[in-house]
């Protein structure tokens, strides 16, 4: 038996503290696997910037060489809103000797009671979370027994600055991409 982590997300685009997040939960975790799961339309978000098809695209620039990861289309394929449960479950089936789990920010964390069949998801699945600059975590927090952290503090950087960023200039958003995601958005004029 592994563990299989599960990192769901827009990426839109995809920066810098989702791979270093990636990075650690697999040397923390010591995962078999870590599954980056490209949403199509996220029950939480109204809208994507990019298209399903550039998002992938630039999530596959800054993956290709890193070890024990994989893009899954399994959301972006269904062309609707999927579930967290249901894309758990589906990786349970795909996976059935390993244990799933769900990387998450600690932002989410506060949040996973608005998750649709929460009490299902927390009962079969156990949560990976990345702590978050300015987000306080305490005894209180629901569901902490079904959480491990990982130790080290992520950089505080949002999709939604760089998209914003991106309309204002460029250059603002160099140090927050990896440079192929940088030059991706550039010749394909993303964020505009």
């Amino acid at each position: 038996m592994g563990k299989i982590a599960v990192f769901g997300g827009s990426f839109d685009p995809v920066h810098k503290s989702h791979i270093q997040i990636a990075e650690l939960a697999l040397k923390f975790f010591d995962l078999k696997k870590l599954i980056f799961v490209v949403a199509y339309a996220p029950p939480h978000k109204t809208r994507q910037y990019a298209s399903v098809e550039d998002r992938i695209s630039m999530l596959k620039l800054v993956t290709c060489n890193m070890q024990k990861t994989s893009i899954s289309c399994y959301e972006a394929q269904k062309r609707e809103s999927v579930y967290s449960y249901q894309t758990l479950d589906h990786f349970q089936s795909l996976y059935s000797s390993d244990e799933i789990y769900m990387v998450i920010g600690s932002d989410s964390l506060l949040n996973l009671s608005t998750w649709k069949n929460i009490d299902y998801i927390v009962t079969h699945y156990k949560f990976i979370v990345a702590k978050r600059p300015n987000i306080r975590i305490n005894g209180e927090t629901k569901y902490l027994d079904r959480c491990d952290f990982i130790d080290k503090e992520t950089e505080d950087i949002s999709s939604e600055e760089i998209r914003k960023f991106i309309k204002l200039n460029y250059k603002r958003v160099v140090p927050l991409l990896d440079r192929k995601v940088y030059d991706y958005i550039i010749q394909n004029r993303l964020y505009r």
